[in-house]
């Protein structure tokens, strides 16, 4: 019995040894090294020791291994390269993203100024014909500090409806009193009599808060598209760090090293903690996006309420008509004032006005005074699509914290994620370790603890974020903000490749397709994937909501199940957080009443007339 039992511990240590002395077997990996472009004279035929590898050779401490030291340096170069482009490539979709809607948006802002401007000229000169030509100036200078501020925002609002008031007033006392002869020191002196008289009515102050609120939000809300298309832009040029290098090959390509033939990939929660650790920069914007998104949306409920710049641009040739009216109206008055206040002025001849100033028959007052509804459909075209980038804006929250999972679902990991079927770090089977936390603080990480110092390039993203968002809350509030020197990026300074030119939304339509949106391109480690994966749920972290076109219903990984907020409706009644006052929108564009016959004789026949009288009275003296 003793024989028999020594005997059979014999043949256990012998089948040991043999094992041993047999060793790994690299026949099975050698062709797939030779699919990844690795030459059969440089593949191993057979095992090396593990100790000629920095990365992989950890993994087998003290085995033995079926790549070279050269072959794991080529492998750690591609897992980075193939990192940092699937990184760049998911950064890019985003960009283009942005940059469509910031396009758009600013195609539609140009557009709809420019119509005001035409309307307003063709309607004037059909009014005032000549004595509007000789003026035009006036108004068309006032359209281009409208124009440049947009632009540039180097315009100081305030200023500039005080000039076009005053310089209006200037001309039109000189017009309404053309028996007398004024220098350069009399109209100085009208015009510093000007905001005591209020010839104007009160249109200048109501048309002032209107377009100052309005026009600061209108270019707060597309800075802060081209901001945001920016960051995705600059954060592309982060590179991964030498600890991420080595986490990314022992995660891909030390399972072929070790011998397993198998296409065998990694638990969902180790890649979780790579990328985590690889994109813990990324993560550093997290707390500033957040605010930015939610600064963008609440711009955005304002501009489809009481700061809607279609409401204020489209009828603004009526609003200043009105003030001439009211100026018409008191001229008598003011005249007296100013004569009291500046002494009389001398009496001069002027020469008789050509009777075409005074032929009405090409008045249409139904047709050329109401502007506004010369296009009834574009009248919900900015509604739209604020509501379309408000939207988009909205699926963007909490980006970077997702962004790990969005680059592991696609095409790295095993789903589910908690399998045993699947690399660990160091042979198939469940993942033991914990997931990381979110955010840009990897110190408990146990696949990339180094990060290093916060880089330059995040440092300013985050500053441009929230220096944007800051221009938003003061826009949100009806506020000035201060441009000059703060704004290196504009949508006037994008390259041509990066613009994405179109017909605006001017037509109304403002629908945006997902091949515009580049969704359908793939990206990412899996160069097969015809739509970005969808954003995955396991961490505890607060709702996010992307669209379905963005996302298939595959799920490997995920940081939480997100609850979505819904798409946006198109109600003028909005609340943001901090702000439960219903808005509504201005009466003005709310309500487009039709000006009866009276009322457009009243507005424009009796100017004319005035000014008529006044010349004939002047020839005579």
């Amino acid at each position: 019995m003793s024989a028999m039992i020594l005997w059979i511990v014999t043949a256990i240590i012998a089948v040991a040894t043999t094992a041993n002395a047999a060793g790994l077997k690299c026949d099975s990996v050698r062709p797939v090294f030779e699919a990844q472009g690795f030459s059969l004279s440089n593949i191993p035929k057979e095992a090396i020791s593990s100790k000629e590898l920095k990365v992989c050779g950890s993994v087998r401490s003290g085995g033995e291994v079926c790549c070279s030291a050269d072959m794991e340096l080529t492998l750690q170069a591609r897992a980075r390269d193939k990192h940092e482009q699937a990184t760049r490539d998911t950064l890019q979709r985003m960009h283009g993203v942005l940059t469509i809607r910031g396009n758009r948006f600013h195609s539609f802002f140009k557009d709809l100024l420019e119509t005001s401007k035409r309307g307003f000229h063709e309607m004037f000169k059909k009014t005032y014909g000549i004595l509007y030509e000789q003026n035009a100036y006036v108004f068309t200078d006032f359209f281009d500090e409208l124009d440049n501020y947009y632009s540039k925002g180097t315009v100081d609002l305030d200023e500039a409806m005080d000039n076009f008031f005053n310089t209006l007033y200037q001309k039109m006392f000189t017009v309404l009193n053309s028996q007398y002869i004024f220098d350069n020191k009399y109209l100085e002196c009208v015009g510093e009599h000007m905001k005591e008289m209020r010839p104007f009515g009160d249109v200048p102050q109501k048309l002032g808060v209107q377009i100052k609120r309005s026009f600061v939000a209108t270019r707060a809300f597309s800075q802060a598209l081209t901001v945001a298309a920016s960051v995705m832009k600059n954060m592309q040029s982060l590179k991964p760090s030498a600890d991420c290098a080595a986490a990314l090959t022992r995660m891909t390509a030390c399972p072929s090293c070790s011998g397993i033939s198998d296409n065998v990939l990694a638990c969902g929660d180790m890649c979780a903690n790579v990328m985590k650790g690889c994109l813990a920069q990324h993560a550093a914007l997290d707390t500033e996006w957040n605010q930015f998104v939610e600064a963008v949306d609440k711009v955005a409920d304002r501009l489809n309420g009481p700061f809607n710049i279609e409401v204020l641009v489209r009828p603004i040739n009526l609003k200043i008509s009105e003030a001439i009216m009211n100026f018409q109206e008191s001229s008598q008055d003011v005249s007296q004032r100013v004569f009291t206040g500046c002494g009389r002025p001398m009496l001069g001849r002027r020469r008789r006005r050509d009777n075409h100033e005074l032929e009405l028959e090409s008045l249409n007052f139904e047709q050329e005074t109401l502007t506004e509804d010369r296009n009834p459909s574009s009248s919900a075209a900015l509604d739209k699509l604020v509501r379309e980038i408000r939207q988009r804006v909205r699926d963007l929250r909490q980006f970077w914290v997702y962004l790990p999972y969005r680059l592991c679902n696609d095409g790295l990991v095993v789903p589910p994620s908690n399998t045993k079927e699947c690399w660990n770090g160091t042979h198939v089977d469940k993942y033991i370790y914990p997931v990381s936390s979110d955010g840009e603080t990897q110190m408990m990480n146990p696949e990339v603890r180094s990060m290093g110092p916060r880089s330059t390039i995040v440092k300013e993203q985050t500053f441009a974020l929230g220096d944007i968002s800051n221009k938003l809350k003061l826009a949100f509030n009806g506020q000035d903000v201060n441009w000059i020197d703060t704004d290196n990026i504009t949508l006037n300074n994008l390259t041509e490749e990066e613009t994405w030119y179109g017909s605006g939304s001017g037509s109304g339509d403002g629908a945006f397709t997902d091949d515009e949106d580049g969704f359908k391109e793939g990206s990412g480690y899996e160069s097969n994937v015809e739509s970005e994966p969808e954003q995955p749920s396991k961490q505890p972290s607060p709702p996010v909501v992307v669209h379905e076109a963005e996302t298939p219903s595959r799920v490997d990984i995920e940081p939480h199940k997100g609850t979505g907020t819904g798409t946006a409706t198109g109600t003028s009644s909005t609340t943001g957080s901090g702000n439960n006052q219903t808005t509504t929108v201005d009466s003005s564009g709310a309500s487009k009443q039709k000006m009866s016959l009276s009322r457009a004789l009243t507005t424009y026949l009796v100017p004319i007339v005035v000014m008529w009288f006044g010349g004939c009275l002047n020839d005579y003296l």
